[in-house]
């Protein structure tokens, strides 16, 4: 499948939906990154319950995960002690270091976060990027943490509860829970109030995939990926509506630059040639999960060209055929994404 690329630019309009069909809340939990910082500034004495607390556990298996390695049992409980006291530690996978330099950022974060009611706003901001005449009801927790692997700044991870403690699950199991490391958000500039802005898109980024895998669950097979270019280009729609939501919280408006265009139509040309690559008959089975990872996972904005092409084909139509257009291809699968695209395209 080749997907072409959209050249004819409109400029973009603001949409709102009604929310009467849009029943979601969420929960945020603050303790993760609020007793760590604790703990790091010598106000807590118990490393072992800072471990334990779900934000962090969940963080610190899920930066396992991203670095690709494993680690022992316990490993993440003596890294905290290790990084708190200044000891030299081999590879700082868990994200830790930088916990002491930014400990007075970290506290105005969390002040601002809960200052602004922090779950209200993303579900006003998220309600617009759904099917208005589809029923949504879903509530999920959200922890926000002030640490991880610096190749993502949240994610979403599906768990079972066992008596209090989360159980990684699979794609179909469990529940989604959202986690958001509060230090990715800091390196946007120094001003705590565009620090929060950019904790609003990330969180709601987040939320669109939490909301999208409850919707899933009642859409019919036929919408769900079986082979690795569809899993590819799922990626490319769940990914591409998140990524096109949060930068819309961003830029309320303002143009695009003329290096996000550029930008996109290389990742556009990439995700191309990822297709290629994919239905050749031929290609390894680890250079097909690489491929996959690489798409959405690769810490940079071009080098994710799976979901930087799919950002670039939700503007296209959303602002050529409608936020309508948009939602209405959660309902129909990665397919229906790729050819409302390429109807976008062919407006003039």
């Amino acid at each position: 499948m080749i997907v072409p690329l959209c050249i004819v630019l409109t400029p973009y309009h603001v949409h709102a939906q009604p929310e009467t069909n849009f029943d979601v809340s969420f929960n945020v939990d603050y303790s993760a990154a609020e007793q760590l910082v604790d703990y790091f500034d010598w106000r807590g004495s118990n490393p072992e319950a800072v471990a334990a607390l779900p934000g962090n556990r969940l963080a610190a298996a899920t930066s396992v995960l991203l670095a690709r390695t494993s680690r022992p049992a316990g490993d993440f409980l003596q890294a905290l002690k290790n990084f708190r006291n200044g000891s030299q530690y081999d590879n700082d996978i868990y994200g830790l270091l930088p916990v002491k330099k930014h400990i007075g950022e970290l506290r105005k974060l969390l002040a601002e976060a809960k200052k602004h009611r922090l779950d209200t706003r993303v579900v006003g901001t998220l309600s617009a990027y759904f099917p208005v005449d589809t029923k949504i009801s879903a509530s999920f927790h959200v922890y926000l943490v002030a640490m991880g692997n610096e190749r993502t700044e949240a994610f979403v991870r599906r768990v079972v509860w066992n008596g209090g403690e989360p159980v990684f699950a699979g794609e179909n199991n469990g529940e989604p829970v959202i986690i958001v490391n509060l230090l990715r958000v800091l390196e946007t500039e120094p001003a705590v109030q565009v620090q929060y802005i950019e904790l609003l898109a990330t969180l709601a980024h987040e939320c669109f995939h939490a909301t999208y895998s409850v919707l899933k669950q009642s859409l019919p097979d036929s919408t769900k990926p079986r082979t690795p270019p569809e899993y590819l280009l799922d990626i490319v729609q769940n990914e591409g509506i998140a990524y096109y939501l949060s930068m819309e919280v961003h830029r309320v408006g303002r143009p695009l630059s003329q290096t996000w265009f550029a930008e996109t139509s290389q990742s556009m040309d990439n995700l191309n040639k990822a297709l290629n690559e994919l239905s050749s008959a031929g290609i390894a089975p680890a250079r097909t999960q690489e491929l996959l990872m690489n798409a959405n996972l690769s810490g940079s904005f071009t080098g994710n060209y799976g979901a930087t092409a799919g950002m670039r084909m939700a503007y296209e139509i959303d602002t050529k055929l409608g936020r309508q257009a948009l939602t209405e291809t959660l309902l129909h699968g990665f397919a229906s994404f790729v050819q409302t695209y390429q109807k976008a395209c062919g407006r003039r």
